[in-house]
């Protein structure tokens, strides 16, 4: 059953103008050309659509390690739902935290395996299209094979079929045109039917695994190599193209991990080890960098075109609100 704790337990979200590093990571070329990015594409796992929003926002970061409400140890996944609504996994914790847009901690859910009374350890989650509900991916243990659990949005386990994972971090996602369950993991892309049914499966050429896979309108899956490039792969799993170098220069990669996509169709990636999200066109052409961040993971759309990054590194995640042609400067 989900477990809700009063918000007043839980840490206010703090409004900040710069990014803190670690020590032990070289502190990120701050340097980016003005930018804009637009509203999510309609119904994409990690990016939803929704009215834009008027009011003016700033960026926004909250977290920091611990057990309590609000805090987290390891936060890698991230969505946002139709109404609005973040969710980030909290690996170490087993649970899932929910929040407002605005950073304002709201209720948590412990990540139960239905008909095992056990918890999961929560790698990535997405939200599907129309009924809301959530799909977490994760273990019930650190080692043995892995499990997708479909929630309600207030976290009551509805059902779950079982995975085999060979990634410390697989990802998660939903094809937006039926509701079907994309999993990347290692080596492997797999497409799933609601029930768990594997539909197709898909090998690809990776030195560091699968970190992050999305969708697009046409079924197309986008997914990181963790390495130094993006690949999308058609609806039934064929490799189409693939993009990307290594490196620290503009629109270079180094381990490239969460993935999304705005209503253009453009590519939105988390660059981890250079310190940034970048955005791409929908061939693989860079636009811009679009955000400066200490390792970023997990990335997501809000309704409103904000960009949600979760970065692990730091207990953190953070809210930059949509650009409206100004640089999203740290």
């Amino acid at each position: 059953m989900a477990k809700n704790l009063p918000s007043n337990t839980a840490p206010k979200a703090m409004v900040v103008r710069n990014e803190f590093f670690s020590e032990s990571m070289a502190k990120p070329d701050t340097g980016i050309a003005p930018s804009t990015f637009t509203q999510a594409a309609d119904g994409a796992s990690h990016h939803i659509s929704g009215e834009c929003c008027d009011v003016k926002q700033k960026k926004i970061k909250f977290g920091g390690r611990g057990k309590e409400p609000g805090k987290f140890i390891n936060n890698v996944g991230v969505a946002v739902s139709a109404d609005n609504e973040m969710f980030v996994t909290d690996w170490n914790n087993q649970r899932v935290q929910v929040f407002s847009m605005n950073g304002t901690y709201l209720r948590l859910f412990r990540t139960v395996v239905p008909g095992k009374s056990k918890k999961m350890y929560p790698y990535d989650v997405a939200s599907d299209i129309g009924p809301g509900y959530l799909w977490v991916l994760g273990r019930s243990s650190r080692f043995n094979k892995g499990h997708v659990v479909k929630y309600s949005k207030n976290g009551q386990p509805i059902q779950k079929f079982d995975v085999s994972l060979k990634s410390v971090y697989p990802a998660i996602a939903m094809d937006v045109r039926n509701n079907n369950v994309i999993v990347g993991d290692k080596k492997t892309v797999m497409m799933f039917d609601p029930n768990g049914s594997r539909l197709w499966s898909s090998e690809v050429r990776t030195v560091n695994g699968i970190s992050g896979v999305t969708s697009d309108k046409e079924g197309n899956v986008l997914l990181t190599d963790g390495s130094k490039a993006i690949q999308k792969h058609n609806s039934s799993g064929v490799k189409i193209f693939e993009f990307g170098t290594y490196g620290k220069g503009k629109g270079q990669l180094n381990r490239p991990t969460g993935i999304c996509l705005d209503t253009s169709g453009r590519i939105i990636v988390a660059n981890s080890n250079n310190n940034r999200v970048d955005m791409f066109t929908s061939q693989g052409q860079f636009v811009r960098t679009i955000a400066i961040i200490t390792y970023p993971r997990g990335i997501a759309m809000g309704p409103c075109g904000e960009l949600v990054v979760t970065s692990p590194l730091t207990y953190t995640v953070t809210i930059f609100p949509r650009a409206n042609g100004a640089s999203l400067k740290p």
